[in-house]
């Protein structure tokens, strides 16, 4: 019996043996397994069904980084900053006689530019307030004062490309630029200091999206730097350096923005340089241009590139603000460009733009000179216009029916 009870434990203690040994061994096999799978026990544990598990789940390789979605920004485009005399003497008067105040006359505006991600201006006149009093029409030169107002207003690229740019000669164009090195925030293209400056590029970026900006002019007015100077202008018949500049930008940035100053004053007809220069331009990889100087707003269209690329361009914006006395002259835009970037592809693309419709009012003999949106404008401003008496049908059909010439219906803001 005793020899009985002595096998019968050997027996239970060999099978308790067993039984443990397998179950460490099923342990150590889930402990290997489950992490591969990317299974918890508590999964195991709560009868989460099986899953299969393929060899790319199995594999130990880094895991693969998140696609960024795309990413778009608006670039706005301005008219002609155009400062005649009584514009600042309007603004000396509101500062008490000491400075220039400035803000009065943009303010109904300002909202729209600041909320642009990168804002550009033709800055028409020189500011060379350092070498010489301001002055107006023919030979314009401005307060300094001008230049802090449009950086107020969120202006991030000022064009100095246009017909006025040497009204005060070589040394306005230096005091001119002396006067902007003193404001880093913002980036000035269309006049520079020497060969090595006119190379360089401006880049502005925003949301990860790199902007390059060019500005050219098609003439001076008969004015000319020095033979000898080292001062820098991009004449629009220089078409070879226009090409080697925008194919040069279009390798260091995704949307590439030109401010051109062509054309005819006063006049709704393009010219054939206009719109010969416009295509080469759009073909040699412009992607935005934005046109001034007939004073008028010219043809808003979508050029295409040899590749299929679309590409808006304006002819010409009018006057962002001026004195002149046409009303024709008194009518403008801001025009938003909205472009698109396919981080998958690497590729920038147009995707809409919406034209602002915007006025310049004054009263008689230019008083209270203000720019307006035209969604705020009305038939009784327009009614005691001081241009009425050079324009005596201005009105709200007269600047719209102007607008609905130029600006297709499907580009046309509608507030």
């Amino acid at each position: 019996m005793k020899r009985y009870q002595k096998n019968n434990k050997k027996q239970i203690i060999f099978r308790v043996s067993v039984a443990v040994l397998l179950v460490g061994i099923c342990a150590i096999t889930l402990g290997l397994i489950l992490p591969r799978m990317n299974l918890s026990t508590k999964q195991v544990a709560s009868g989460t069904p099986s899953v299969a598990v393929s060899s790319t789940a199995l594999s130990s390789g880094p895991e693969s980084k998140p696609v960024q979605k795309p990413v778009s920004i608006t670039i706005l485009g301005a008219g002609d900053n155009l400062i005649h005399d009584v514009i600042y003497q309007q603004a000396q008067k509101r500062a008490g006689g000491s400075g220039y105040d400035f803000k009065p006359v943009y303010e109904r505006v300002a909202n729209v530019i600041k909320s642009a991600d990168i804002s550009v201006i033709n800055q028409e006149t020189p500011l060379a307030g350092k070498i010489a009093a301001p002055s107006g029409y023919p030979r314009f030169n401005s307060p300094t004062q001008v230049g802090d107002e449009l950086i107020n207003l969120g202006f991030d690229v000022i064009n100095h490309a246009n017909n006025h740019v040497l009204d005060m000669g070589e040394k306005g164009l230096a005091a001119t630029l002396d006067y902007w090195d003193t404001k880093p925030s913002v980036k000035v293209v269309g006049a520079y200091r020497n060969d090595a400056d006119l190379q360089n590029i401006r880049i502005v970026e925003s949301k990860g999206i790199k902007t390059a900006h060019i500005g050219i002019t098609e003439m001076t007015n008969g004015l000319y730097l020095p033979k000898n100077s080292n001062y820098r202008l991009i004449y629009a018949d220089n078409t070879a350096l226009i090409e080697k500049l925008i194919k040069k930008a279009k390798t260091m940035a995704d949307v590439v923005v030109i401010s051109v100053h062509w054309g005819n004053e006063n006049t709704y007809t393009l010219t054939e340089k206009q719109k010969n220069l416009a295509q080469n331009m759009v073909d040699w990889g412009a992607d935005i241009i934005f046109g001034n100087h007939p004073h008028v707003v010219q043809q808003l269209t979508v050029l295409t590139r040899k590749d299929g690329t679309k590409c808006p361009v304006i002819f010409a914006l009018g006057n962002f603000v001026s004195a002149q006395q046409s009303g024709q002259n008194m009518i403008s835009g801001l025009l938003t460009v909205t472009m698109t970037k396919d981080f998958t592809t690497n590729k920038t693309t147009f995707t809409t733009m919406q034209f602002k419709p915007i006025v310049t009012h004054y009263g008689k003999r230019c008083a209270d000179i203000t720019v307006y949106p035209l969604s705020e404008y009305t038939d009784a401003l327009a009614a005691v216009h001081g241009v009425r008496k050079y324009t005596p049908n201005f009105s709200l059909k007269y600047i719209n029916d102007i607008i609905n010439k130029n600006i297709p219906q499907k580009y046309l803001s509608k507030d």
